[in-house]
Formats: structure tokens, sequence, C-alpha cells
């Protein structure tokens, strides 16, 4: 298996896989030879022939580009490929099953196989599959589904973009931003602030958006004018405060960077409520308010980034409301349409709209995408928000995330684990060399890398976040008994990397 990279793959409800179809003959060095694609014949097995199994491993290394795999990693060691998905668990090409423990990429809310989507699906697609939102017409199923929307966002969110993903959608809040300050007579408002660590996408201008060095070098300088300050991560605070004494320190930063910047030259704060690719950095119950109120103060926009914390996975329908927090702009993508097909959301206040309106009879956005509205992604969206509502899924996070909390809660007796935190269904496990100091393992022992890979193992998805922890994201429908599964799979991974490190960790720590 690939140790240190969560694996996820749109090929979970690809039906050919499971019959009797062939692989489309390729011109390829390595395997030349086509296999027929046929499952083997035990019973209620996903597993393909052994022989067409090895033929994808193959043109995986050979052909597919996976962004966020190490290349030498991909090629020396492979990477599972899914063939069937269902409920909270997924199969690989060999059968073997694994239980969806962040949800493949924090998205498949309503789990796996779910027909009712795929119903909407093709019943939208017989009617009529794509119409262009962006240049005018639009479609039944997009008309809905950002009324929808509207109805479920915090208060005064009335207008909606729809883009095809979170990278998009926060491309589109950077020119949304600035084209508003622009319309209102004051151009100078260009600059973003966000927090260190933020993911707000990987294509160029989100990234740069975000906070994450590693994947920002390789297009620097990037976009002028983004500015990062400390987040609200109480258990390592980067402004070396003590949390509750510090009374929130890490939003009042704001404030001073507000006040050496100048307050006329910054367009928005943008935030994850709960940093995710980050660690899972769940902030003190006043930061965003405080936030808001900062921003509400010196005339700056607040944009909330929740494509991973929207549509219930906090046990609120979008955290910020959760907090207590109205946004002026709310990112969102993944949870929507439960990832069975792509689509990102921008949805912002009436004012922004009116402004842009009453710019001229000519004026335009003058942005969006082909598939901007795409009216079969849109009935998707619209039968998995149903589906959200009627099983009360928002609600049986929040349930269902205190009983997470206590499972996570029973790791912090290994004495590797420094920290664990959730919200909902959403956590994390802070890996620590010493739990007295919080001193962390040298990055060269890949210790989470390594817990990983264990409990991949074992049949259980995780994913390497922020450096030292391992995040947990399960579909929203997980019972108690698949938290335990999923829980006591990460303890045994946790304990045999403990097993396999003891000596250098016990002279790394003193003990």
């Amino acid at each position: 298996m690939l140790a240190g990279v969560v694996i996820v793959s749109d090929q979970t409800t690809q039906e050919p896989l499971l019959k009797e179809e062939k692989i489309m003959p390729q011109k390829i060095k390595s395997s030349p030879k086509v296999v027929p694609m046929r499952p083997r014949t035990k019973a209620a097995s996903a597993a393909l022939d052994p022989r067409a199994a090895k033929v994808l491993h193959q043109q995986d290394r050979d052909h597919l580009v996976h962004g966020f795999v190490p290349l030498q990693l991909q090629q020396k060691k492979g990477v599972p490929i899914f063939v069937k998905g269902q409920g909270v668990y997924l199969w690989d090409t060999e059968g073997k099953k694994y239980i969806d423990g962040l949800a493949s990429l924090w998205n498949v809310h309503v789990g796996h196989g779910r027909k009712e989507i795929n119903r909407a699906v093709a019943a939208q697609m017989d009617q009529l599959a794509f119409a262009p939102t962006l240049i005018g017409p639009t479609s039944v199923p997009t008309v809905q589904l950002a009324t929808k929307l509207t109805k479920i966002a915090p208060k005064g969110l009335t207008r909606v973009l729809f883009t095809s993903g979170g990278s998009e959608a926060n491309e589109a809040v950077i020119r949304l931003v600035r084209a508003y300050w622009k319309a209102k007579g004051q151009p100078n408002k260009t600059k973003f602030i966000s927090l260190n660590q933020a993911y707000h996408g990987s294509s160029s201008g989100a990234a740069v958006l975000g906070g994450i060095p590693v994947f920002n070098k390789q297009m620097e300088p990037g976009l002028p004018g983004m500015i990062h300050m400390a987040r609200p991560y109480c258990y390592r605070c980067e402004l070396g405060k003590t949390y509750p004494s510090c009374k929130v320190d890490c939003a009042t930063e704001l404030e001073r960077i507000i006040e050496r910047e100048g307050a006329d030259t910054i367009g928005a704060f943008i935030t994850e409520p709960i940093q995710g690719v980050g660690g899972v950095i769940i902030p003190p119950a006043e930061w965003l308010p405080k936030i808001r109120e900062i921003c509400s103060k010196h005339n700056i926009l607040m944009v909330c980034d929740e494509v991973i914390t929207g549509f219930g996975r906090t046990g609120s329908m979008f955290a910020s409301a959760g907090m207590g927090v109205a946004p002026d702009v709310l990112v969102s993508a993944k949870g929507v349409t439960s990832g069975y097909l792509p689509l990102g959301l921008v949805l912002f206040r009436e004012e922004i709209f009116q402004t842009f309106l009453s710019t001229g009879d000519d004026y335009a956005f003058w942005h969006g995408y082909t598939y901007t509205g795409h009216p079969t992604v849109c009935a998707a969206g619209l039968a998995n928000l149903d589906i959200i509502e009627r099983e009360k899924l928002v609600q049986k996070a929040k349930e269902q995330g205190k009983y997470l909390a206590k499972k996570l809660g029973t790791l912090k007796d290994l004495p590797i684990v420094g920290d664990v935190r959730s919200q909902g269904l959403i956590g994390a496990v802070e890996l620590v060399k010493d739990r007295a100091t919080k001193e962390m393992f040298p990055a060269d022992m890949r210790i989470a890398q390594k817990t990983w890979e264990k409990a991949l193992d074992a049949g259980v998805i995780t994913r390497v976040a922020g450096g030292n922890n391992i995040a947990i994201c399960p579909p929203l429908i997980i019972t108690k008994e698949q938290i335990d599964e999923l829980i006591t799979a990460l303890r045994n991974a946790i304990l045999a990397v403990m097993a396999e490190i003891d000596g250098q960790w016990k002279m790394a720590s003193g003990k």
C-alpha cells in the first residue's frame, strides 16, 4: 500500500468493472494484454479476476497522475483501486473490504450506493443532460437547487453561484470580493487575510489564498495581497499563549493586522470554521463570533469556507451557523452531492448582488465555467439533500458525534497520543513524542504516515492531516458499531507503530 497519502477514487460505483466487459485495448509497453474484467466466482465478492487487477494496477502506474501522491511512491508501491461501495464500506480489486473512515475525501455524507441519487441522475439525463447556465439559459434542477440552498443557508445568504468544486468556488470568491469593492468605489480593497495552514483549494489562486507552503512553492510568487495569521490551535498556540487566559488573542490578531495594513486595503477575511487538511483544528466557541465582530467593525467581508464542514458534518447544516455566525459569503462543495457528481457553490448576501445590479445595465459578473449549474449534477444535489433531510442526518451527526468523541477519548491512554478533538463526525488524533512537552516526532520518522498505513492495511481509511494528525470523517450514516470498528482499528494501528519504534521512542522521550 501507499504510505502517508490518502487514496480516494471516483471508481466506487463504476459498474463495468463488475460485468463481463473488457478493458479497451491500449498500446501499453508494460501491459499490452487485454484481460476480461470479470469478478471472481466467490459469492458476494467485488474482487476482479487477478489478471484484470494486475493490468489495472500497471496501467495506473503507466498513465494516471495522482495530484497529492509522491510520484515515486505510486510507482514503487501502487495504490488501491476501488470497484464497489455500499454504505460506509468500499471494496478494492482484490476484494478487500474497507470502512470509509474519511467519507472518501470528506464528502460522501450519505454513504455509497444510494439508489435514490442514481435514479435522480438517470431521470435527469433522460430528460435534459445539460444546459449552459453560464450564458443565460438554465434548467429546472439548477433553479430548484439554488432556491433550496438559500433556504437552508445561514441567514442573509440569498444568491448562489455554482462551480464544479471547492477550488473553483474559492477562485470565484477572489473575483467576487475584488469585483464587489470595485463596484462599491473602493478598488484598493484587494487584500485577503486567511489562516496559517488553511486549505482553500489547489488551483493557483485558491492555493495562495490558503496557507500551506508545500502547495504554493511550485507556483511562487503567486497572487499579491494574501496575508496569513495565527490559527485558533489551542493545543499548539501559534502565539505562545494558553487558553482560556489568552482571551482568544488569535482572533484579536486580526485587529493588529488590519491596523498594520489599513482596513481600506483589505477586501475579505476567509476561514474554514474547522480546519480540515490543516489537522482538524477546532476553534474555541468565542473565536468565530469575535472574527465576525471585527470584520463588521472594519467593513471587511467575512468568508466562511465550508467545503468540508457544510451539509451536516459538524452536527449543524453549516458549521458557521452552529457557531452563531452568519458570514457575508459562504463557500461549499463536497457534501452538497455527497461526491456522487462534482459541484461547488458560493452563497452571498443580497447587498453584494444589488451592488452589482446598480452598476449599470450592461454590467455582468464575467465569471463562471462551462459546467456552472449543470442540470444533472444539480439533480444529484437535490436528491442528496432530500436524503440528508429525510433521514435526519444533521441531527444524527450531532448525536453520533458525541459517541465518536467518547471513543476518541479512549485513545488518550496511549503514550504517543497527545490530543484528540472532534465536533460532530469530524475528528483527529494528534501523535507526539512526549505528551508532557508536546514535542513532535521528527518528520523523517513518518509516525502519522506509518499509522495511516497500518490502519489501511487493517481495512480502515483515514487521512494524515497537518503532519502529525490522523483525521477521521466518516459518512453521516455511520453506526455506533461501525465507529467502534473504526476506533479499534486506529488503536491497533497506533500500537503497531509504537511497537516498531519502541526503542527510538523511548530514547527520544527519555522514558
